[in-house]
């Protein structure tokens, strides 16, 4: 009886990835509150900034891209959540497809760390745009072992890490010296 419970939570568990959706209306509070209380994994690329308003020093929290959240969860989650919603999320899916597009756990994380590690000095680029831009390996810094691309943003080469399909994000400028062209 142990063992079934088992194979069932392993493949409960096989099923869970991480999916991007589109939020409109404001309402990517209202499904991290949701997501929160079915006890689901979720992020959004976020910047703290410092303000001094009347002599004090205050931290405010600023969604990169108020429109674009993450959730770890199954398939059918994000259907249900469809449903809760109404037309308020679009799921990114699965080219010619209705079908959410998973996201690979490894490339969550990387751009994940490079969103919290650059969060300062990170900004938005079109993900379609990167693919006449040369795919490279960092060698050194804080970034060493990440694979991304090298574009001009703003007259100068940045290093952008992409969940393809959904975001891209440029961090700043990285040393020529620091990268390796891929083939």
């Amino acid at each position: 009886m142990q063992r079934e419970k088992t194979n069932t939570k392993t493949t409960i568990e096989a099923d869970i990835q991480w999916y991007a959706i589109r939020t409109f209306h404001n309402k990517a509070a209202s499904i991290c509150n949701k997501a929160r209380l079915d006890n689901i994994e979720y992020y959004t690329p976020v910047r703290k900034i410092d303000t001094i308003y009347n002599g004090e020093c205050r931290t405010e929290t600023l969604m990169l891209m108020p429109t674009l959240l993450f959730l770890r969860t199954t398939p059918e989650w994000i259907a249900n959540l469809r449903q809760f919603s109404g037309d308020n999320i679009l799921p990114y899916c699965e080219p010619g497809t209705s079908r959410p597009q998973a996201i690979a756990d490894s490339e969550m994380e990387r751009f994940r760390f490079v969103a919290s590690t650059a969060a300062k000095t990170l900004e938005w680029v079109d993900p379609e745009t990167l693919a006449s831009s040369d795919r490279v390996r960092i060698t050194e810094g804080i970034f060493k072992g990440l694979e991304g691309y090298i574009r001009r943003v703003h007259g100068t080469k940045r290093f952008v890490v992409a969940i393809e399909g959904v975001a891209a994000i440029a961090t700043t400028y990285i040393p020529k010296q620091y990268i390796e062209k891929l083939e």
